[in-house]
Order: C-alpha cells, then sequence, then structure tokens
C-alpha cells in the first residue's frame, strides 16, 4: 500500500515536471521563430536598407562610432567595423524593440522582455542602462540569433513565474490528485488499523463469551448430576443448596442473554421507548434491593445522597431500570477491595442530574473517551479478571441518547469512577 502511494505520487510529480518542460520548449521554440523572423527582415537588402548604406558611408567612422557609445560606458563599441556600424543604422531604421515585440506578440509571448545586441567579441553594443543589471543574464541567455558579425539577444525576466502561472491549474489538479491519494492511503491505514482493533474486541468478546457461558452451565451440569443421586434424596439441605445453586446460575445466563439482546437492539435501532412518569429515587432504591445480595456478598456499601426536591422524570421504565443496573453492577465489578458507591441526584434548571461514584480502579485518560464504544473493555490486565462483553456502557449511552439526555465520565487511574447521567424534566 505504501509503496503504491509512493509510486502513485511519484507519478504525478514525473507528470508535473513534464508539463514545465513542455511548456518550457514550447516558449523557447517561439522565441527562436520570433528571432529568426526579426533577422530575415533586417538582413534583408531593401531598397530602404540601401539607402541607409549611402547615408552612413558619407558620415567619419569616427563620429558613426562615437554616436554608439552610451554614456558612461567608454568600452561600449570599440572596435566596430563598417559593416557592424550599417547593420546598427539598420537596427535603428527598422526600430527594432517594435520590431522584436511585434514577432513575440505574434507567437503568444506577451510577458516583460530585455534586449542587447552584442558584437563579435561578446561585448555589448547596445544595451539601455536601466537594463544595465541583466548584463550577466543576457551574456549567457539561450535566447540568441546571429545577424551577421552581432549577436541579438534577449533575457525574459519573468519566464519562471510566468511558467508556473500557466501550469497553475496543472498544479492545482496535481495538488488535488496528491491530496485524493493521500486520503485514501490514509483512510486504508485507519481503516485497516480500526478492523484489526474491531477484530481484538470480537476475540476478546468471544473468549469472554465462552467463559461466562461455559461456567454456569458447567454448575448447572453439576448441581443436577447431583441432585440425580439417590443419597441426595435424604439430605434436604444439600438439595435446597443444589436448587438455589441452580436458580443463581439460571439468572444469571438469563442476565447474559438480556445483555445481548439490549445491545443488539440498541444497535439496530428497533428499541422502543413506552415513556411514562416516574420517580427517579423510588427507580434507584428497587434496583438496590434487587442488588442488595450481591453488594452484600461484596462487603459492598451504597451510600444514597437523592436530594434533587423534584425527581420526576418521563422515561420508559424497562430500559431506564438496566441503565441504572448497569451503573451500579458496572461500579461493583471494577471496585476495589469492599465496593463503596456513591449515589447523588441534584436538581438542574433544565433537568435531572444523577451522579454514580464509586471507589473502582478508575479509567486511564486515555480510555476516558472509548468507554461507551460498543464491545470496547478498558484493559485490566487479564481478560477474565472481570467479567463483561463491553456491552453495558454502550447500552447506557443509547438509552440515555434516546431519553435526549446527555452521559459522561470522570475519572483517575486508581482514584474510581463517576459517572453522570443528566435527564431534561
Amino acid at each position: 500500500m505504501i509503496l503504491a502511494f509512493i509510486s502513485m505520487s511519484t507519478i504525478q510529480i514525473i507528470w508535473l515536471r513534464s508539463s514545465i518542460e513542455m511548456k518550457k520548449q514550447i516558449f523557447t521554440d517561439n522565441v527562436f521563430h520570433s528571432l529568426s523572423q526579426v533577422a530575415e527582415m533586417i538582413s534583408r537588402p531593401t531598397t530602404g536598407t540601401l539607402q541607409l548604406e549611402l547615408e552612413a558611408i558619407s558620415e567619419e567612422q569616427a563620429q558613426a562610432k562615437a554616436s554608439l557609445v552610451q554614456p558612461g560606458r567608454p568600452s561600449i563599441g570599440e572596435g566596430l567595423d563598417e559593416a557592424e556600424v550599417r547593420m546598427l543604422r539598420r537596427f535603428d531604421a527598422f526600430q527594432l524593440d517594435s520590431l522584436i515585440e511585434l514577432s513575440l506578440q505574434k507567437h503568444g509571448i506577451e510577458i516583460p522582455w530585455v534586449m542587447a545586441v552584442f558584437d563579435r567579441y561578446g561585448q555589448p553594443i547596445r544595451l539601455s542602462e536601466k537594463d544595465d543589471s541583466y548584463r550577466s543574464d543576457l551574456e549567457i541567455t539561450l535566447f540568441q540569433t546571429a545577424i551577421e558579425t552581432l549577436s541579438l539577444r534577449l533575457h525574459f525576466p519573468s519566464l519562471p513565474r510566468h511558467l508556473l502561472y500557466t501550469l497553475l491549474g496543472q498544479f492545482a489538479l496535481t495538488g488535488l490528485m496528491l491530496s485524493i491519494i493521500a486520503w485514501g492511503f490514509f483512510s486504508a491505514v485507519i481503516g485497516a488499523a480500526k478492523n484489526k482493533r474491531i477484530d481484538r474486541i470480537r476475540r476478546d468478546l468471544m473468549n469472554n463469551l465462552t467463559h461466562e457461558l461455559k461456567t454456569p452451565i458447567s454448575t448447572i451440569g453439576l448441581a443436577s448430576e447431583a441432585l440425580g443421586d439417590p443419597d441426595m434424596i435424604k439430605d434436604t439441605d444439600g438439595t435446597k443448596h443444589y436448587i438455589a445453586l441452580i436458580k443463581e446460575e439460571n439468572k444469571r445466563l438469563a442476565v447474559l442473554v438480556e445483555n445481548v439482546l439490549q445491545a443488539s437492539l440498541a444497535d439496530s435501532g428497533n428499541m422502543q421507548l413506552y415513556m411514562q412518569s416516574l420517580n427517579a429515587h423510588d427507580l434507584i432504591k428497587e434496583v438496590l434491593r434487587n442488588l442488595a445480595i450481591q453488594i452484600r456478598k461484596r462487603g459492598g456499601k451504597v451510600e444514597l445522597r437523592l436530594e434533587a426536591p423534584n425527581p420526576i422524570m418521563e422515561a420508559d421504565r424497562i430500559h431506564f431500570t438496566n441503565v441504572v443496573f448497569n451503573l451500579i453492577d458496572n461500579a461493583l465489578k471494577y471496585s476495589m477491595g469492599n465496593p463503596h458507591l456513591t449515589i447523588s441526584t441534584v436538581q438542574a434548571t433544565d433537568g435531572l442530574e444523577l451522579r454514580f461514584q464509586d471507589n473502582g480502579i478508575g479509567i486511564a485518560k486515555e480510555h476516558l473517551g472509548k468507554v461507551f464504544d460498543r464491545l470496547y473493555r478498558v484493559p485490566t490486565g487479564n481478560v477474565h479478571d472481570v467479567k463483561g462483553f463491553g456491552l453495558g456502557l454502550s447500552y447506557v449511552q443509547t438509552v440515555v441518547e434516546r431519553h435526549n439526555g446527555r452521559i459522561h465520565v470522570e475519572s483517575e487511574l486508581g482514584q474510581g469512577s463517576t459517572f453522570v447521567l443528566f435527564l431534561p424534566q
């Protein structure tokens, strides 16, 4: 995948460089055609040019040379012969600047240019003072043509910028293509990483599911075999114990199946709510009564601070009972030692706030944003240290959001966690 991305990027860059070279070659050809036309027009003998040459012969060569020397540059024009003087007069007669301008425009070239005429020794004999700063560029320019012994040369100061400007569309297209390629590449990488994480989570889910289902099934099987023993008929206490054990494990299986069904409903979007007026305080106390045996077994303690003056809310009894059950069960599972859970309610301006605070192992900062993801479980070192499938909190968030509420968690590693739930009234 990386090789494909590099290859596509390289192809785009090579294509862009080829376009620049092509544009430059077309520009160069057009300039040379223009210079060739100018040289041909000036070199072609006509009646006008013959008349100019006769006038040039009648003048003194010294005066002709002196007139060609630029002020402040006494070296320019030295060593000119009669043929060079004659050709320079032709330049004046043809108005060389205008002729070059027209020829360049004919070939579609309309960017600024600088012109100079050099003699056979490579010295400038016609170069305006304002263009003197370009002398070194004119000495090495590619754009030149010979007119007898003189050299007509052009330089385009803004040529690089002009080439880039003409290729803005291709630059934009190349940038777009590279952006699309990069986006596709990184999307594929992120997707692969996400799929890998999901596969790992699914493997953990199957491991947990197998482990959790196997334990009650094995227990029920052993208890059933024990009850089938003829000697158990005389042992009344033993029979009651095994019957209670079967009931407890059967209830555990029912809870596991219910959790999976709830998560499936939440994920499919088929969850139906039957809204009614409920007293949040009474509902919390009812769930705690149902979990009393489990809390006692763990040596836990629950502190209630139900201080909201108006605990009435519109909610679905079954689903909201499951929300409270999941939050309390989650606190018990992740507690350190004897669980200590504080449940409080606070009256907000536009709703009811419920807080479930525990003394559990806490959640590291990097996992806080993922605890409500479906199938996600905070790593605890051993997959089976804490039983569960990573479905409970995802279900809780779905139910709360379907009630137009919101939920978040506040936690630090080793400092316990607080789940804050808000429901509008």
